[in-house]
């Protein structure tokens, strides 16, 4: 998606003016199917959740926001320009900072090694393109960053949305680079967690001239994980468009080491996936439920702030999870913070809760935690049903999806479902069942 606008002002956009009008044609030809549910039990990893463009303010006050949001990572660019301003004039102040806050607060940093400079170029112009006889300079900066940072950042990610926006050169070429890169960051360190890909969908779907020839040109044998964006109209498509990347790495080995290291909907512009206010936090509930229920290790968010001064017509502008740094209103933060908390380390369990004369249109999740919490999330597909959840006696806690509020219910308090998700918790007891009270 777009760069850090604190960092720097390149005009970009997710889908160029030409295109976007084709891409909203293409999508209002396919339907929209539920979100797809695997056989088994899924084992949702414990730090599974992070948020993108997350720490920058290096304040008590965002951090102690991200810890109520149950962030544990945090993706940022280690933009090369900003390191290496002229040739050989290192200065890391900035990201030490950035660093040493996000490590103080106990957050994991993914860092992305990225974009050229513009003292490469003869016209002194940066264009997100490096040519091949300046590919050592680019390896010289991933080299000395890695070491600067070695032990402090988790995880590196060779460049950013190559097959869309963020590269102006061939593919070869850049898979060259980023097979070039990966040899350089081993040199530097074995042990750090390396990602390749950061791929953004295409046009007409999945880049699979891209995705194959990373694998295929070596650029991936000395990687941990691929990276994936799976920007998409809705949660549904979302998790659609995930399992066809799964199987296309999937050939080669990669299956089980997908990071999603960028997704979301902008609340604004003009962008074909933007999602009113008002639906936004049931949009993040079902995309996360129907990713990590599918097997995305990581899901990072993009992003966390809307920026002050919003335009109207950018949806850059609105992707956020909280409206402002000025007010810090949530806009689906609190879906995020109860997804974060409540499904991490979770085993899902498809074949609960018991369903008696349930409609197909109703879906439900149910999450174990070794801990013993229990969660049920629950929507319905068109129209509403009103219904009693039985596990226990100990009463349920029912959680709002928009503030974040609680309330106890008890255990025959009907629960009416529609089409925002319903988030419900309790400690212990046997297997829920769901049966119909009354339809209204």
């Amino acid at each position: 998606m777009g760069k850090e606008k604190n960092y720097e002002q390149r005009p970009c956009s997710l889908f160029p003016v030409p295109y976007s009008l084709l891409f909203i044609i293409c999508y209002l030809l396919i339907g929209c199917a539920s979100i797809p549910a695997p056989s088994g039990p899924v084992i949702i990893p414990e730090d599974f959740a992070g948020i993108v463009h997350a720490g920058q303010t290096n304040t008590p006050q965002e951090y102690a926001l991200l810890d109520r949001m149950g962030a544990s990572w945090l993706l940022t660019t280690f933009y090369w320009s900003r390191i290496e301003r002229e040739e050989d004039q290192w200065n890391f102040v900035d990201y030490d900072t950035y660093v040493d806050t996000a490590k103080a607060a106990g957050k994991k940093i993914i860092g992305v090694l990225a974009y050229d400079v513009s003292w490469i170029h003869k016209d002194g112009k940066a264009r997100d393109y490096i040519p091949p006889d300046k590919v050592h300079l680019f390896l010289n900066y991933v080299r000395r960053t890695a070491e600067h940072f070695k032990g402090k950042v988790d995880a590196w990610c060779i460049w950013n949305e190559p097959n869309f926006v963020f590269w102006k050169g061939s593919r070869d070429e850049f898979l060259s680079l980023a097979r070039q890169s990966a040899d350089a960051l081993r040199e530097i360190d074995s042990e750090v967690t390396l990602l390749g890909g950061a791929f953004n969908r295409g046009i007409f779907g999945l880049p699979m001239a891209y995705i194959n020839g990373l694998f295929e040109s070596g650029a991936m044998e000395k990687a941990d994980a691929v990276a994936f964006h799976p920007y998409e109209l809705n949660p549904n498509r979302t998790a659609r468009l995930f399992l066809k990347f799964r199987a296309q790495v999937a050939k080669y080995g990669f299956e089980d080491r997908i990071w999603l290291t960028e997704v979301g909907y902008p609340t604004g512009g003009w962008y074909p996936t933007s999602v009113s206010e008002k639906n936004f936090p049931a949009y993040v509930v079902k995309t996360f439920i129907g990713l990590a229920i599918n097997g995305a290790k990581k899901i990072l968010w993009y992003q966390l702030f809307d920026p002050q001064n919003r335009s109207g017509s950018n949806s850059e502008d609105f992707f956020g999870l909280v409206r402002s740094r000025d007010d810090y209103t949530s806009k689906g933060a609190e879906a995020f913070r109860l997804c974060a908390i409540y499904l991490s380390g979770a085993t899902y369990h498809p074949e609960l809760p018991l369903r008696k004369n349930l409609p197909n249109t109703l879906h439900s999740f149910y999450f174990e935690q070794p801990s013993g919490e229990r969660t049920l999330v629950l929507w319905k597909g068109g129209g509403t049903v009103n219904l009693i959840l039985q596990a226990s006696e100990n009463g349920y806690t029912r959680h709002d999806i928009i503030t974040g509020n609680a309330e106890t219910i008890s255990a025959q308090t009907p629960i009416a479902v529609g089409n925002k998700p319903i988030f419900i918790t309790w400690q212990g007891g046997g297997s829920p069942s769901l049966q119909i009270s009354g339809r209204r």
